[in-house]
């Protein structure tokens, strides 16, 4: 990931899990898989299970945000035809931790541990959120990606995020729902 990548992701845990001061709301850390994944075998699906072209999801993720550009969307696709490896390089005003899928393996595997040996690990976590590719419009000032974050019991969701650079400052302009359990 490139820094302009870190930086529109710094901004959008802090605006999602810290408050304006730094102080958390509701999380003490944020945990993120440390591996880039845009979620494309469940989103590319109709209801009926059926592969959906990626022209036809811009198509209706432009229906739910009209200020979204194709020059946003071109790069966010180029950025997640392979999955990239995340390192600490973000700076969120919140505590994180990068997490390899070996590391969780232990904890959800059958018989294992599951959600409360996770949370003994990461106590005050979120859950385990994952982050996809960030694309990035050719003029540098709007970002689109897809964030899935999944926690104990019925709670998780999925979701593509919009966001802008005003005055110098990555802001959440939109959030497209895509699913929520």
């Amino acid at each position: 990931m490139s820094p302009a990548e870190y930086e529109v992701l710094t901004a959008w845990i802090d605006a999602t899990f810290a408050s304006e001061n730094g102080v958390s709301r509701r999380v003490a850390k944020v945990v993120v898989l440390d591996t880039t994944d845009s979620d494309d075998d469940r989103l590319l699906r109709d209801d009926n299970g059926q592969l959906i072209t990626w022209e036809k999801m811009a198509a209706t993720l432009c229906k739910k945000d009209p200020a979204l550009q194709k020059g946003t969307l071109d790069p966010f696709r180029r950025a997640n035809i392979h999955q990239a490896l995340l390192r600490r390089f973000l700076y969120p005003s919140i505590d994180y931790a990068l997490v390899t899928s070996s590391q969780l393996d232990p904890i959800f595997c059958k018989h294992c541990g599951f959600w409360p040996e996770f949370y003994k690990l990461f106590p005050g976590s979120q859950g385990i959120l994952t982050v996809s590719g960030i694309g990035i419009s050719p003029d540098g000032d709007q970002a689109f990606f897809y964030v899935s974050n999944v926690c104990e019991g019925l709670c998780g969701r999925g979701d593509y995020v919009v966001m802008e650079k005003q005055n110098g400052a990555w802001v959440i302009q939109n959030v497209i729902a895509m699913w929520v359990s």
